[in-house]
């Protein structure tokens, strides 16, 4: 009996995109120095070589009448005249013409518009002041030391930061400053970089070692006190009107929301992991300057369904092979996806890979009725039938074919695959030594189909598939032969030796579950007494039920691949089992397992457990880990292991691995990756970065690149699998909805 029956509705979220932009869309430089929205939201890019205008799609160069002019500093004043410093001047446009030019003694460094709508100008060694309605700029005071930003309230309340002199607050009729350094003070750096005052009056300071915010008489905070307040080599700062932060470091973006930190950093969201300044845009749109271009984060409102729609026509665009195999696809340059370069490979779980994206088709099919989803579900079966068809081999199926003209056609280990030609006669080879995760992949794929898809005569083929399958693994007591008559590595369902053989300890409960599925789809689709006298066998007098009540054996979260099969066969198997005593025997070993699991918030995981037995399965963090989802699927490098906030598990050093998280990341802060892989895990492909990030720390966990942990270099694409066989599985079977 289910203990709850609750819907979570889910409304619509805004989902966060990015685009990068470098000289080839219209910057002057990729070495960005100032910028700044408008009030009507247009972007404003200075760089060393001069000043760009965003239209929209690509920049285009504005005229500031000299040539190749390093920009220092740009803002706009309370008409939305632009104000840009190049060296000691200051040109003011008002949108189409110059209509001033003011030269200071020194450089320019910030501009500001106070509550008095005075404005004040900063330069490295002189803050001037031009009072409301006055053309005039007065000198108002000197600087100790060299400016670097500068804050202002009303009342002449005014901050300025600078470069080793801490920070510097307006003081007295008779003006002078009141030096605020470290060594008298709790203030964490006297290298400011950036200022901002809040309407309670308290300073917030962004340094080279964090953010400290100041109360304006002698109460100090930083992130010893307030682990929300980021430690870091702060670069910029901006604010918006909801109170969020954002902060511009020289490891990425950080943005504070409701007093959590969360990190947009190298390679997926930034073009260098140096910003050097954040800008936000009256319309939400966001950003982030560094060292080699830019990034222009946006939002839009949308569904959980209308994110799983984009994504799956993203897979279909990019990741579609011939035959209807939906994999991976390679590119040919860093992250071009691109239908006129990049291929699609074969890996050696095609099935799998395939069946799981064609599962996700069966459940959108069964909830909205799209006949266009049907179609492509059909495709891809057909797709994974001739698998099974091409080994000539009754039952036996390949992982994965390929055909003479894909680039990859004659390499590989020779002994395990094979050439053949397919119903066409098209040469092709065929790759054997095939494990038990295709037949999870196959069997389950082809029961969700048979259910959920398929007609009276779509199903012909799938059932004699299945028969064929099962009817191979039981005339070869319980394994897959090989055309070499040899039994397959991995793909072993005898129960004399997952009982009795200590080398299958590990596969013991896994197989178990396999098999006594296997069974059950067979009897379902076929009515064969046959396959439900060896279900009963293997579970009574060969204590398979048994085995279930704890199938998986704890590993520390090293190892993910036989999670995922143990998942997608649990659901099958308490689909089709309809003795509730058996039942119950079967949800201890799904109880212990998602207990386990459960740190790792993994959507499908939570949703296959509260799906089962009703209970409560963390559904918010099933539906958070859908929201965070990134759109952008290429395998971009990463680089995160350097981050203060990270609580590290040595326990895998100790068995000679390499050392993890004790829990996963947000999902738009790792890497793509399926459910049998590690979340735990935080860096990729970044040794670039991570090298002399490291050198700079003395932090003992900041490693340089964990081995092991992937090689991502943004050149490869991702099918939408992840996202949507974890949505769709939910919305077919009740767990969530959209509003």
């Amino acid at each position: 009996m289910k203990k709850y029956n609750n819907t979570y509705c889910v409304g619509k979220f805004p989902q966060l995109t990015r685009r990068v932009f470098t000289t080839a869309d219209g910057l002057k430089s990729n070495n960005i120095t100032a910028m700044a929205f408008d009030k009507k939201g247009v972007l404003f890019i200075g760089t060393d070589k001069g000043l760009s205008k965003f239209d929209g799609e690509k920049f285009v160069s504005f005229e500031v009448g000299c040539k190749d002019a390093a920009i220092s500093m740009i803002a706009f004043d309370d008409k939305n005249h632009l104000l840009v410093g190049i060296g000691a001047k200051l040109l003011e446009f008002d949108g189409k013409k110059k209509v001033s030019t003011k030269e200071f003694p020194s450089d320019l460094v910030d501009v500001k518009v106070d509550l008095d709508k005075a404005t004040w100008i900063l330069t490295k060694k002189v803050m001037y002041k031009k009072p409301y309605g006055s053309d005039e700029y007065e000198i108002t005071i000197g600087i100790p030391g060299e400016g670097t930003c500068l804050a202002v309230s009303k009342n002449n309340k005014t901050y300025i930061g600078s470069n080793g002199g801490g920070l510097n607050a307006l003081s007295g009729k008779r003006w002078h400053w009141k030096e605020l350094q470290s060594e008298v003070t709790n203030l964490v750096s006297d290298n400011i970089n950036c200022l901002y005052l809040d309407p309670a009056g308290n300073v917030w300071m962004g340094t080279d070692k964090g953010v400290c915010v100041y109360d304006d008489h002698g109460y100090w905070l930083s992130n010893k006190e307030i682990p929300g307040l980021p430690s870091a080599n702060i670069t910029g700062m901006a604010v918006a009107e909801n109170g969020d932060k954002y902060f511009a470091t020289t490891t990425g973006l950080i943005h504070q929301h409701n007093g959590e930190l969360s990190y947009y950093g190298y390679k997926r969201w930034l073009p260098s992991p140096n910003a050097t300044g954040v800008a936000l845009s009256p319309n939400g749109s966001i950003c982030v300057s560094t060292d080699n271009g830019l990034s222009l984060f946006e939002t839009k409102m949308m569904s959980l369904e209308e994110k799983a729609i984009e994504l799956r026509n993203i897979t279909e665009t990019y990741n579609v092979k011939k035959d209807g195999y939906v994999l991976d696809r390679e590119l040919d340059h860093e992250g071009i996806v691109s239908l006129d370069e990049g291929w699609i490979p074969n890996t050696d779980n095609d099935g799998m890979w395939t069946g799981l994206y064609t599962t996700a088709l069966c459940y959108e099919y069964a909830c909205t009725k799209d006949e266009k989803v049907r179609a492509m579900a059909c495709r891809s079966i057909n797709a994974m039938l001739k698998l099974t068809r091409v080994t000539g081999v009754e039952g036996f199926t390949a992982r994965a074919i390929r055909y003479s003209d894909e680039r990859n056609y004659g390499t590989g280990a020779r002994q395990e695959w094979h050439f053949t030609k397919d119903e066409n006669g098209a040469d092709i080879e065929w790759l054997g030594e095939t494990s038990s995760d295709e037949m999870v992949g196959h069997l389950y794929t082809y029961s969700n189909f048979y259910d959920l898809v398929a007609n009276e005569e779509e199903k012909k083929p799938v059932r004699e598939a299945v028969t064929k399958i099962l009817n191979h693994i039981l005339d070869h007591d319980f394994h897959l032969v090989d055309v070499d008559g040899i039994p397959t590595t991995w793909a072993n369902w005898n129960p004399d030796l997952l009982n009795n053989d200590n080398k299958w300890i590990f596969e013991k409960g896994t197989n178990s579950l396999q098999i006594l599925t296997f069974m059950l789809i067979g009897y379902h689709m076929t009515g064969d007494e046959k396959y439900k006298k060896v279900f009963d066998t293997l579970a009574a007098d060969k204590h398979y039920a048994m085995n279930l009540m704890l199938y998986r054996i704890p590993d520390g979260h090293l190892c993910h691949i036989d999670d995922n099969h143990d998942f997608l066969m649990i659901n099958l198997l308490m689909r089709y089992c309809e003795d509730p005593q058996l039942r119950a025997i079967f949800s201890m070993g799904l109880a212990h397992h998602w207990k386990e699991e459960r740190c790792e918030r993994n959507a499908f995981f939570n949703f296959t457990y509260g799906n089962i037995t009703g209970e409560h399965c963390d559904i918010e963090n099933a539906v958070d880990e859908l929201v965070d989802y990134p759109m952008d699927q290429v395998a971009w490098s990463l680089y995160n292991s350097y981050r203060p906030d990270l609580v590290w598990n040595m326990a895998p050093v100790e068995m000679d691995m390499v050392p993890q998280l004790f829990d996963p990341l947000p999902a738009h802060e790792r890497r793509i990756i399926s459910s049998d892989c590690n979340r735990f895990t935080v860096d990729s492909g970044a040794e670039d970065v991570a090298k002399p990030i490291t050198e700079q720390t003395d932090n003992p966990t900041a490693y340089t690149m964990f081995p092991s942990t992937g090689n991502d270099k943004g050149m490869m694409l991702s099918s939408c699998t992840n996202y949507t066989h974890a949505y769709w599985y939910a919305r077919y079977n009740g767990l969530i909805k959209d509003i």
